[in-house]
C-alpha cells in the first residue's frame, strides 16, 4: 500500500511540476521568432499599457498595421486641438481579433477612444483564437498569457507541447523565420507604425483572386458579437468609448460591388456589435492602386489616404466637422514585376480572366500532354498567368514534374488528382507562399513540393498576419 501511495504522490507531483518543466524547456530554447512579424505584439501591448493621457486605440486585424500612419493621425487630431496617443492594435488574423479585444481591454481608461476595424471575413468576425500563432507572439513575453480570457488561456496551454515540438524542429533545421522585409519585427517603428515603404500594388492583377470578398455572405459569429458588446460595456465602465469603423477593401476583389451589398454588411455589423458607427463603409472600398499584397493591406500611399479618412471620422465624432488640411496622395502605379521564366505557353490552353487582365490555365495542348516536365510561364502576351482551373492537368498522365511561377497565386482543390505520374511540384515563389487549401493535394499522395530555401521558413511558419494554410502539408515540403 505504501508503494502505491508513493507512486500516486509522485505522479501528482509530476503533474503539478509539468507546466513549470515545460516552461523551463521553452525558456532554454533560443528565440525563433524575435525578428519576425509575430514579435511585434509584445511591444504594441507594452506601449498600449504604458501610454499616459488619452489614447486612440485601433483594434482589428492586419488592416490596422498596414493601413494607418500613426504619426500622421496624431498630428491631424492635434491640429484641431485633440491630443491623443494613437495605439495601433491590429496585426494578425492568425491569432484572431478576439484575442486583440481580450489583450487590450484592461488598458482602457478615462477619455480613451477605441476604433474597431475588422476585415470582412468569417474568420476575423469570429471568436477564433490561433493558439499556436499566439504562442509564437508570446515567445519572449509569456506575460501576454495573463491578459487572455479563460478559454484562450486554456487553448494556449493545451497547444504548448506541440508548440515546443515545432520550436525544436526549427532549431534542429537551422532554418529560422526570415527577419527581413515587411513581415519582420524591424519593419515597425517605436510608435508601432509599419514604417516599411510599400510603393505600390505588387499583386499580379491588383487583387488576390484566391480570396474574393463577398459582403453579403460574411458571417458574424454570435459569440464574437457578444464579446464585442461585453468589451463595449467594460470600456464604458472605465470611461472609454468604442466606435465602429471599417477595414479597407480592394474594390476589384468584391464579388458584388453594389450599394445594396455594402448596406447589407453595414446593417449586420451595426446590429451585431451595438456600438456607434463613425465611418461610411463606402469610403473604405478603394481601388486596387491603393493596396499592397492583399485585399485588405494598403500600400504606403493607401495608408496615408485611409489615415486622413479616419481622422475626419474621429473628428466628426468629437464634434469637429472641418475637413483636415492634409493634401491627399496620388494613387501610385502598380509595383508588380513579373519574374522571367522559361515556360512555354504553347504547352497550355489559356483563357482570359478578370476582364482580360490576366490568364488562367484550363488544360494542356497536344504537345503539353506528351511531356514529362512542364513549366508554366509567368506571362503571356504581356499579361500575367495567375491561376489554373481545377482539372486543368487531368490529361497529364505522363507528367512527372511541374514548375509554377510566382504569378500563380493559389493551387485549387484536387489540382493534381488526374496526374498519376506527378512526383515533383516546384514552386518559384520567393516573396510570399503560393496559396493552398486543405484539399489542394487530394488524390496526389506521392507528390512532393519543392520551394526556394530562402522562402522555406515562410511555408513552415507563414508570415504572421494570417493563418498558415501550409501547416497541413509540411510533411510534403522540401527546400531547394
Amino acid at each position: 500500500m505504501k508503494k502505491t501511495a508513493l507512486r500516486v504522490i509522485a505522479f501528482l507531483l509530476l503533474i503539478a511540476l509539468l507546466p513549470a518543466l515545460l516552461l523551463a524547456v521553452g525558456a532554454s530554447l533560443p528565440s525563433i521568432y524575435a525578428g519576425s512579424y509575430y514579435a511585434e505584439l509584445a511591444p504594441l501591448t507594452e506601449r498600449l499599457y504604458r501610454s499616459e493621457g488619452k489614447k486612440l486605440v485601433l483594434v482589428g486585424g492586419s488592416n490596422v498595421a498596414f493601413g494607418v500612419d500613426v504619426a500622421l493621425l496624431e498630428e491631424l487630431l492635434a491640429e484641431k486641438g485633440y491630443d491623443y496617443t494613437v495605439c495601433p492594435y491590429g496585426l494578425y488574423a492568425a491569432v484572431g481579433c478576439s484575442a486583440m479585444l481580450s489583450l487590450s481591454e484592461d488598458a482602457l481608461g478615462e477619455g480613451d477612444l477605441v476604433i474597431l476595424a475588422v476585415e470582412p471575413t468569417d474568420e476575423t468576425m469570429s471568436s477564433y483564437f490561433g493558439a499556436s500563432a499566439f504562442l509564437k507572439c508570446a515567445e519572449d513575453a509569456p506575460r501576454l498569457l495573463t491578459k487572455l480570457n479563460a478559454s484562450q488561456r486554456r487553448a494556449a496551454i493545451g497547444n504548448y507541447v506541440s508548440y515546443l515540438q515545432e520550436r525544436l524542429a526549427v532549431v534542429r533545421s537551422g532554418q529560422y523565420p526570415e527577419a527581413e522585409g515587411v513581415y519582420s519585427r524591424a519593419a515597425f517603428g517605436e510608435n508601432g507604425n509599419l514604417d516599411y515603404v510599400r510603393e505600390g500594388n505588387i499583386m499580379a492583377l491588383g487583387f488576390d483572386t484566391a480570396e474574393p470578398v463577398d459582403l453579403r455572405s460574411v458571417q458574424i459569429e454570435d459569440s464574437f458579437a457578444e464579446q464585442v458588446r461585453d468589451y463595449c460595456r467594460a470600456a464604458e465602465k472605465r470611461g472609454a468609448q468604442v466606435f465602429l469603423s471599417f477595414s479597407p477593401v480592394d474594390r476589384s476583389a468584391l464579388v458584388e460591388d453594389s450599394e445594396e451589398a455594402l448596406l447589407a454588411f453595414f446593417t449586420r455589423c451595426r446590429e451585431a456589435f451595438g456600438c456607434p458607427v463613425i465611418s461610411d463603409p463606402g469610403c473604405y472600398v478603394l481601388d486596387s492602386a491603393w493596396f499592397y499584397d492583399s485585399n485588405f493591406h494598403l500600400n504606403s500611399a493607401g495608408a496615408e489616404l485611409r489615415t486622413v479618412l479616419l481622422a475626419e471620422d474621429v473628428l466628426a465624432q468629437l464634434g469637429c466637422c472641418e475637413a483636415v488640411g492634409h493634401p491627399l496622395p496620388a494613387a501610385p502605379a502598380s509595383a508588380y514585376r513579373a519574374a522571367e521564366t522559361a515556360g512555354d505557353a504553347g504547352d497550355f490552353l489559356l483563357e482570359p480572366i478578370a476582364d482580360g487582365a490576366g490568364w488562367q490555365v484550363v488544360g494542356l495542348s497536344k504537345a503539353g500532354k506528351e511531356k514529362t516536365a512542364l513549366e508554366l510561364p509567368a506571362a503571356y502576351e504581356g499579361r500575367p498567368v495567375v491561376a489554373f482551373a481545377a482539372g486543368a492537368f487531368d490529361a497529364a498522365e505522363r507528367l512527372e514534374e511541374l514548375r509554377l511561377p510566382e504569378s500563380v497565386e493559389t493551387i485549387p482543390d484536387a489540382a493534381f488528382a488526374g496526374c498519376p505520374s506527378l512526383k515533383r511540384l516546384v514552386l518559384l515563389h520567393e516573396k510570399a507562399p503560393c496559396g493552398v487549401s486543405e484539399h489542394s493535394f487530394d488524390g496526389a499522395d506521392a507528390l512532393r513540393v519543392y520551394v526556394p530555401a530562402a522562402a522555406y521558413p515562410m511555408y513552415r511558419d507563414g508570415y504572421g498576419c494570417e493563418a498558415n494554410p501550409w501547416t497541413e502539408w509540411l510533411s510534403r515540403v522540401y527546400s531547394y
